[in-house]
Parts: C-alpha cells; structure tokens; sequence
C-alpha cells in the first residue's frame, strides 16, 4: 500500500503538463489565427482532445502492470519495439531540451531579466532533479498541492477580474470561418493532449483504488480545459482581440489587471506562478520519462541520469538565437515532431491491442 500512488495526485499532473504548451506558443498563435472565433475553438478543441484520450486510456489500461516501454515491446516484437522505445525517449528529451528553454525565455523576460541564463536553469534544474530522482509517489503528492494552491490562485484572480470584462470586445460573435476554427481546434488539441503520453510510463496497478482512474482522469483534463478556456475569455473580453494580438504573454499581461482592494497592486508574480508550477511538473515529467527508460534498459545510474540532464541543460541555452526564432520554430513544426509521431503510436498500438485480442 505504500508503494502505490494515489489517484488523484497521478490525475492533478494532467492539469499542468496540458497547459505547457499554451505559455506564449499556443495562447499568441491562436489568438493571432481565430481572433473572436478562439473561445469556439478551444471548446471544440476540448472535445476533439477528449476523443483523442480515449486511445491514450486504452494503451493506459492495456497489461497493467507492465510499464511503457515494457507494453511497447510486447506489441511489436523486441526489435521494432526498441526503435519505438528510443524513438520515444528523443522525442520528450526535445521536449526537455524545450520546456528549459521556455522556462529561461519566460522568467527572464518576466521576472529576472538581468539574471543570466545559465544561473536561471541551475537553480530551477536542481528541484527538478530531486523531484524527477523519486518516485511517482512524491511527484503526484507535490502536484496535488501545487494544483490545490493553482486552484485557489484562480478563484482569487478570477474574482478581481470579472469586473473588466466589456461584452463589445467578444464582438462580432461569428466573424471567424468555420475552416480556421476547425484548424485551431486541431491546433489546440495537438497541443494539449501530447504531453499527457508521459503519464503511460506509470504502470496502472501501481496507483491505488484504480477502478474509476479513467474518470478521474476526464475530470482533470475538462478542469485544465475550462481554466485555459476562461483565460481566453478574460483576455479577448478586457483587452479586445486587436490588443490580446500583442502581448507575449497574454495570460500574464492579463494577470497586471488586478488590483485588490483598491490598494494591493502589482500581484501578478504571484496570480501567475501557476504557469511556472506547469514547467516545474512538465519537466519533472520528462525526466522521469528519461529516468524509466534508463531503467528498461537497465542502465540506469545517479551519474549517466544526471549527466544527460545537464546536457539537456546546456543544449538549451544554445537552441534558438531568440525567442521570436524559438517561437516561429515551435509554431511551425511542433505538432510534425511531437504530436503527429505520438498520435500515431497511440492509434496502432490500440490497432494491434484489438488484432491480438481477437486472435
């Protein structure tokens, strides 16, 4: 019993690592592409990401007590499946190499501008490696409280920015086509459901009273989607889409507004540390994700765990020459390296999971 990992923890990691992708990258590329149309794209987007779990959920609940890697190789042979493995562990050690160059562009642009780049990455590196070193235990406990302060942060935040909302600036309702809603619902739900394959590394009987995991899980990821969701509608119903076109970083320009009392002013480091808390648990998710599959191979050791994410760390301060070539770069061929790939995978494996159990 003390080695399992309770169902809500291993559910609450859902609620940050969806919205990673959305700190600049997805909220500006949408909002610049739908305009007033955002709001309906996200919410179709919802639902297409909520199909698209529902494979995620079959793989999830494919033998389980094996891991990943360990399901991966039983449904393709040990050949293909050691190609898919290690396919699979460059794809989210990019996505580690991205998110600590995220991390770096958004705290020193937003927080500590003057601080150098590599002591910014060291001292974030260090919880991260701590965390990512235990077990899937300590990081669902740590991810419960941080979703439970998020939780809290909203209520606060959303309740002293009510008042700025003008219903004119969500006009006109139905001026986007329905062809570029389509595209960034697709958009949005590319975004948003890729991260959640790391979670597939945790085998399903290792998380206690698993029996209505898949519903809980739902419920995490409708919660990640209605917060993205009245984020969108805070910043196209107070700025107006024209002005939301601007900013970097909508959500925390958006978060400058508050102003409590009438005399607590300038609170926004605080309302938006819940963006930071989904960096902090989506690469302590793609270290973990690296960790397991050093352990499949069983060549895992402190030393090679560590060295590999400081190779991370330092590749990541060299990826792009700023942040408007990182940017145009996500924007353009994420969803070819990460989503595409993985979606795949996920559709043929639940493809051989049915060939094998009708044979």
């Amino acid at each position: 019993m003390n080695t399992k990992i309770s169902k809500k923890g291993f559910s609450s990691i859902i609620y940050f690592i969806t919205q990673v992708m959305f700190l600049r990258v997805g909220s500006t590329r949408i909002l610049n592409s739908a305009s007033n149309g955002s709001i309906y794209s996200l919410v179709t987007g919802t639902i297409i990401s909520l199909i698209l779990l529902f494979p995620l959920l079959k793989l999830f609940n494919y033998e389980k007590e094996l891991s990943l890697f360990e399901k991966i190789e039983k449904l393709y042979g040990k050949t293909i499946g050691n190609i898919i493995n290690l396919f699979l562990v460059i794809i989210f050690m990019l996505f580690f190499i991205y998110l600590l160059w995220s991390l770096n562009s958004y705290v020193q642009d937003k927080y500590l501008d003057q601080t150098p780049s590599l002591i910014i990455l060291i001292l974030f590196i260090i919880p991260v490696l701590w965390c990512g070193s235990l077990n899937m235990k300590v990081l669902a406990k740590v991810s419960l409280s941080l979703f439970i302060i998020s939780i809290f942060m909203i209520i606060f935040s959303a309740s002293n920015l009510v008042m700025y909302i003008d219903f004119d600036n969500f006009k006109p309702l139905f001026d986007t086509s329905f062809f570029l809603i389509i595209k960034n619902a697709l958009i949005f739900s590319a975004y948003f459901i890729t991260p959640t394959f790391m979670l597939l590394i945790t085998p399903k009987s290792m998380i206690y009273n698993s029996k209505n995991l898949d519903k809980t899980i739902i419920k995490f990821y409708l919660l990640s989607a209605i917060n993205y969701t009245l984020i969108f509608i805070f910043v196209i119903g107070i700025f107006g889409i024209d002005l939301a076109k601007i900013f970097s970083y909508p959500e925390y320009s958006l978060m400058k507004k508050i102003n409590y009392f009438d005399f607590i002013q300038h609170v926004e480091n605080i309302a938006t540390i819940q963006f930071l808390y989904c960096l902090f648990i989506s690469n302590v998710m793609s270290i973990v994700f690296i960790k397991e599959y050093l352990k499949y191979k069983k060549i895992y050791k402190n030393s090679l765990f560590f060295i590999i994410s400081f190779i991370c760390l330092f590749i990541s301060l060299n990826l792009f020459d700023n942040t408007t070539i990182g940017y145009n770069f996500i924007k353009k061929y994420y969803i070819f390296i990460y989503s595409i790939p993985l979606l795949v995978i996920v559709i043929l494996s639940c493809i051989v999971i049915k060939i094998k159990k009708l044979s």
